[in-house]
């Protein structure tokens, strides 16, 4: 399966290095059947190279970042302008991370991520946009913890039969940790360059960037901010890899409502496990939301399997709607600007955003 083969070796290395993202090189030499460090960087460029490895990044945890709430808002939304002046108008709100169009029949949809310090508001903005018949419907979903994230088993089975997702199991706490460190303005300035992996989040690089922003730290303040953070439990180090080379995966969000919110969580956790796929989990209210790329193979069948079982009352399925476009996908660094130093909290300008969307829509 896939035009690109690996090797057993390779297969091994990759399945470390997504289980295991805190092993450094010499200890990937240890536990890997390679000879030397060198050998190791090598493949690791290679695997990005061909669509099969990405990052080092960091996730955030956003209960340990500010002392207010702070909550991750999964969009899906319906309209009928074209796809570049919705995004003209969603790219107004700063707190916007990712948008990417979805394969439907039907409908034109696009599901977009949003960081929020206030829910309301952002739903206000939404309906702002409805009102003005930018968009025509909106599902909001929102969620407060860490997301669950589980790379691919390289020897798995790219195409599960699903049969475990009612078992028991032991579950892991996603809960968000709550804010117990002050954090200063390197913190903040280096922050996203983190969680978004710039430059394969090589400090030399993050300092480089800030020094074109005329932000001048040197590097063994911002060596220093990542290990407190580290340390603190802000941030832990990630890899995503790709169970095949990208382009050549489906790129899928599955919903799912059972009547126990225990039975959707322990879903979640079973769904696929082990096998050869990347999946990222969280839970939206009700709704028990994982996030797939996979072999074709997998999605081809996987509604079928899902009506299978009866516990699953109700299911939604969101594919990306073609994964070498992407161009029309969009993604930008998490914006701290309204980061308060003094007061530790991140509330962002609702207001600002309504504001120019109004004047956008006067154009």
């Amino acid at each position: 399966m896939g035009k690109i083969l690996l090797t057993e070796k390779e297969k091994e290395l990759l399945t470390l290095i997504g289980r295991s993202p805190q092993v450094t090189t010499k200890g990937l030499v240890q536990s890997a059947q390679y000879k030397r460090s060198s050998s190791i960087a090598r493949k690791i460029g290679q695997f990005k190279m061909r669509n099969m490895l990405r990052g080092p990044f960091y996730d955030l945890d956003f209960g340990r970042l500010s002392r207010n709430t702070l909550s991750i808002l999964v969009c899906i939304i319906e309209f009928d302008q074209d796809y570049e002046t919705v995004i003209s108008y969603l790219q107004l709100i700063e707190t916007l991370r990712y948008v990417y169009p979805v394969l439907s029949p039907h409908k034109e949809l696009l599901n977009a991520i949003f960081i929020s310090s206030d829910n309301a508001a952002t739903a206000d903005l939404l309906q702002l946009l409805k009102d003005n018949y930018i968009i025509t419907e909106c599902i909001i979903r929102p969620y407060s913890h860490r997301r669950g994230l589980e790379n691919p088993d390289l020897f798995g089975d790219p195409d599960p039969p699903l049969d475990n997702l009612l078992e028991p199991c032991d579950m892991p706490d996603l809960s968000f940790g709550s804010h117990s460190t002050t954090w200063n303005a390197c913190d903040i300035s280096i922050l996203p360059y983190l969680q978004a992996g710039y430059g394969d989040s090589r400090l030399i690089e993050i300092l480089k960037a800030e020094r074109k922003d005329n932000n001048l730290l040197k590097y063994d303040q911002i060596k220093y901010s990542r290990k407190k953070m580290l340390e603190k439990g802000l941030i832990r180090e990630r890899y995503v890899v790709y169970p095949f080379p990208y382009p050549e995966c489906v790129d899928f969000e599955l919903f799912m409502k059972t009547e126990d919110i225990v039975l959707t969580r322990r879903i979640q956790h079973n769904f696929a496990r082990g096998a050869r796929l990347l999946k990222e989990y969280s839970l939206c209210g009700g709704w028990g939301r994982v996030g797939i790329i996979s072999h074709p193979r997998f999605l081809t069948g996987l509604m079928q399997k899902l009506d299978a079982i009866d516990e699953i009352t109700r299911k939604e399925l969101y594919q990306l709607r073609s994964i070498p476009d992407r161009g029309r996908t969009f993604d930008r660094p998490l914006v701290l600007t309204y980061f308060d130093l003094e007061n530790q909290t991140l509330k962002y300008p609702y207001h600002q955003y309504e504001r120019k969307i109004k004047e956008k829509l006067e154009e």
